[in-house]
């Protein structure tokens, strides 16, 4: 497993890996590169993301080496060894033997064969992974020079395949393919969300007025969910141990894997939601009328949730990713609660779908069980991200304080089971 690059910025206090003003600050200067993008023709263009992807590495590592040396690997860098090309070709070995099985599954599978992919998700990819190729030998030599941890698990897996023979533990390789499989599943959905949204952004810059309240609705819904994305995508991108932003562990629980895929697509939108959890039949435009006050209201309400569910993605920045551990953030919004992406989206559905204005009562009542059921769903992965998580003891620090100091704790004190319990060792998965 790989080194915790964690250093706790005061005795006694989790501390976060990074910093919710810094990533924010990144978001607004690389978002500001838009407009400039689109002038210099990267419009529909697979480089448009990989560009704006690297504009936020680059601004939010910049702006940590500047204002969060403690946690910044940059400030940290340490000439440890010559470099030992032997060991770099075991590296390169495993990531192309990686990058091989990840493509024969992409074609193995008629689901990336859909329109989403094809036409966004593999000219993106012919874009990157000549790049991934060309970098990774220097990537590769200047973190055998650096690197606390050289004899990592790229190098065991591509010695073990170089002399078939056994250099590394179950676990170790079962989380290096748990952790690629992650990137693999999430990028491919994010990526084409995140440069989808991206042209919705810029060609509602010069389209939107307040006369026209569905396009008002529509902007601001599409701007928040870009924030998201923004980071969502990027952070799937960017898990490089050089940036500090490498993932420790993966889940390795099943039932965290299902409870945490079934809410993405395909899994969500063609087995379960049609059959299972099918709650929206209208929504809250078509219950309040345009000219009644409460609608600016509604709206309001909406849009603030909707963007406080972007702003947590903000506060993990470039370590951003669903099923895995890539260091302590106790910044932004956690520092209010353990899980405010999950806590505001759901409530903003409730405002959305209004499944308890149905008529009749019977039928509202069906709607608002189903709706409470895709609440539960992400209760079963917010607990089994804690269980997971909890293997760290900055976490287990952090979230204790949260059981004290978390705008929802009088919730916990009503609910008792929803007040955090670290693990016991009985308990441990790893």
């Amino acid at each position: 497993m790989s080194q915790n690059c964690y250093f706790p910025l005061k005795k006694g206090k989790a501390a976060s890996e990074t910093s919710f003003g810094i990533n924010l600050l990144a978001f607004c200067i690389a978002t500001s590169f838009l407009p400039l993008a689109y002038n210099f023709g990267l419009k529909n263009t697979p480089y448009l993301f990989l560009l704006y992807a690297c504009l936020l590495t680059v601004f939010q590592t910049f702006f940590e080496y500047l204002f969060f040396k403690r946690t910044s690997v940059l400030a940290r860098w340490k000439i440890r060894r010559p470099v030992s090309l032997k060991r770099v070709a075991y590296k390169e070995i495993t990531f192309f033997v990686t990058i091989g099985v990840i493509a024969f599954f992409y074609w193995l599978f008629p689901v990336y064969h859909s329109r989403m992919f094809t036409t966004e998700y593999f000219p993106f990819l012919k874009c990157l992974v000549p790049l991934m190729i060309i970098l990774s030998i220097p990537y590769f030599c200047l973190m055998d020079k650096i690197d606390e941890e050289p004899d990592d698990v790229y190098y065991k897996i591509g010695y073990a395949i170089a002399h078939f023979k056994k250099t590394l533990t179950r676990f170790e390789f079962s989380n290096y393919v748990r952790i690629w499989l992650v990137k693999a599943f999430w990028l491919a959905l994010m990526q084409p969300a995140a440069t989808n949204h991206i042209d919705w952004l810029m060609g509602l810059i010069s389209d939107i007025s307040v006369k026209d309240l569905t396009i008002t609705v529509l902007g601001a819904s599409t701007f928040c969910f870009f924030i998201d994305l923004a980071y969502a995508s990027t952070g799937y991108l960017m898990n490089l141990k050089i940036l500090n932003s490498q993932t420790r562990t993966a889940e390795p629980s099943l039932f965290g894997w299902v409870v945490a895929v079934m809410c993405y697509w395909p899994f969500w939108g063609v087995l379960f939601y049609p059959y299972f959890f099918k709650y929206t039949k209208f929504n809250w435009q078509q219950i309040i009328p345009e000219q009644n006050p409460i609608w600016w209201i509604w709206f309001t309400m909406i849009i603030v949730l909707e963007l406080l569910y972007a702003l947590a993605t903000v506060a993990a920045g470039i370590r951003f990713s669903n099923l895995t551990y890539r260091g302590l953030w106790n910044t932004g919004l956690y520092k209010y609660t353990k899980h405010p992406a999950y806590v505001f989206k759901n409530i903003s559905w409730w405002l959305i779908s209004v499944p308890f204005m149905a008529q009749p009562f019977s039928k509202a009542f069906r709607l608002c069980l189903l709706l409470f059921a895709n609440n539960i769903i992400y209760y079963l992965r917010a607990r089994t991200e804690e269980r997971h998580l909890s293997h760290y003891p900055e976490y287990v620090e952090y979230a204790q304080m949260m059981n004290d100091k978390s705008i929802f704790r009088w919730v916990a004190k009503l609910l008792p089971f929803l007040k955090y319990k670290a693990l016991q060792k009985k308990d441990r998965l790893f």
